[in-house]
This record gives C-alpha cells, structure tokens and sequence, in this order.
C-alpha cells in the first residue's frame, strides 16, 4: 500500500486479513447513516487517517453514526469533537461489501 491510507490508496486489508478494493468513494452521510444500520453490512473503522483499522461492533453502531452525521467531512466548517469522518464503500474479490470510515483528527 506504499504508506497510503485506505481512502487514498483505494485498498485495504482488514483486521482478519481479507483483501479489499474500493467501490464507492466519498459516499454522502445519508448512505453512510443508512448503511451503518444495515445489521449484514461490516463497517470498520480506520481511526487516525485511516492507519489503526479496527471492527466497529454492533453496540457501537449508534454512536459512530452520530459522530459522523455530526461531523462528516466537508460539510461543516469545523468538526464538533475535532475529527472529520468520511465514508468509501469496499468491495472483496466475492463481492461481499463493507463499510469503510475513516476518521481524521
């Protein structure tokens, strides 16, 4: 990936090792919001730009979508909590899609 984050690079390899490529890139918060509740959706999330992916477990599902409908990148003037989110959607070589938000502090 030569040192770019997922959203840039457009690739990704998730915590369990599973390659991935993007679809979608900069999806509007609606669809982020909406694909965040879709229970059969995996949603990760890259914290500091991207570099620390982690799993977004169900339970936290609710407050992520609040911090991002709060402060999605580009359509505010500054962020609320000091981060900007933005979302990609990901697609893996059987089709399987994810969610990928990064958060940029």
């Amino acid at each position: 990936m030569s040192g770019l984050n997922p959203g840039a690079s457009g690739e990704l390899t998730d915590p369990d090792g599973r390659s991935w490529v993007v679809r979608k890139r900069r999806l509007d918060p609606r669809t982020v919001r909406s694909r965040m509740r879709r229970r059969d959706l995996p949603v990760l999330l890259g914290a500091s730009g991207g570099f620390e992916l982690r799993w977004v477990m169900d339970d936290e599902r609710n407050a992520l979508s609040e911090l991002v409908s709060r402060n999605y990148a580009f359509t505010a003037d500054s962020p609320a909590d000091g981060s900007e989110y933005m979302g990609y959607e990901f697609e893996d070589e059987t089709g399987r899609r994810l969610l990928y938000v990064e958060e940029w502090c």
